[in-house]
């Protein structure tokens, strides 16, 4: 089936950036698992993986031009490469989250370290990391199955959610004009000042998207799958706008 070769191709082509930035991102958990060692102090970390949800924005951005060229070059319709192009996505989000979990459970052997799944639906948000009376660490990662798990679902959904966000990005820019990639360029800097302008008077409408997204990302009562669903929902959002972008798409000169 084309769509699995699209796919295929993809995830390969992007398996050369994905080693150089575990390449980088390993050595800076080794010297700061040494720095730890050899100092003897308490030094943590924590939410170390978000490098990985830059990474994958970045991914998404560069995932169409070059793809979509190749994939008209060799006759593939537009759909078939779309759903090659999801199918890889998912693939590398998949695979990313597994290596996260397993550097950060290896990094924890040397320096404290929770992941941002620990830092919202764990014991953590009750006792923190240290003792700051006794400086004395009181967190310790949990590699239970369903933390494990969750942490795993959690963060793939995540993933493929940003990179899914980057594509979009990419694709309006690519299908806008010169004029239409200034306004789009400058528009979340006009929203985030008439928000600030607005602040006063929104303070109602504030406090109900604040417990919509706690209901949303079931922050209070600690469910990441609500979560889940939540990134899975929206990315699915994002899917049908990269479709309708995609669908008449034309290789540019």
């Amino acid at each position: 089936m084309k769509f699995l070769k699209i796919s295929k191709f993809y995830f390969f082509e992007s398996l050369f950036a994905i080693k150089i930035y575990y390449a980088i991102f390993i050595s800076v958990l080794a010297l700061l698992a040494f720095s730890r060692i050899s100092s003897g102090g308490n030094m943590s970390s924590s939410g170390l993986e978000f490098a990985t949800v830059i990474f994958m924005f970045v991914v998404g951005l560069d995932s169409f031009k070059s793809d979509f060229y190749f994939s008209q070059s060799v006759s593939v319709s537009r759909k078939t490469f779309l759903k090659g192009l999801m199918l890889g996505i998912l693939r590398i989000s998949m695979l990313m989250s597994v290596i996260d979990v397993i550097l950060n459970r290896i990094y924890n052997l040397f320096v404290p370290s929770p992941t941002m799944f620990d830092m919202l639906y764990t014991a953590y948000r009750d006792t923190g990391i240290m003792n700051y009376r006794t400086l004395e660490f009181i967190w310790k990662q949990s590699n239970e199955i369903y933390i494990l798990l969750s942490t795993f679902v959690w963060q793939f959904a995540l993933y493929t959610f940003v990179c899914l966000a980057g594509l979009l990005i990419t694709l309006i820019y690519y299908r806008s004009n010169k004029w239409m990639r200034v306004v789009v360029s400058i528009s979340p800097v006009f929203f985030f000042m008439l928000m600030r302008g607005l602040g006063n008077y929104l303070i109602d409408f504030s406090g109900s998207i604040i417990s919509f997204m706690d209901k949303a990302f079931g922050y209070s009562n600690m469910n990441p799958y609500m979560a889940v669903i939540t990134f899975l929902v929206a990315g699915g959002i994002l899917s049908v706008f990269i479709y309708l972008l995609t669908r008449k798409a034309e290789i540019k000169e």
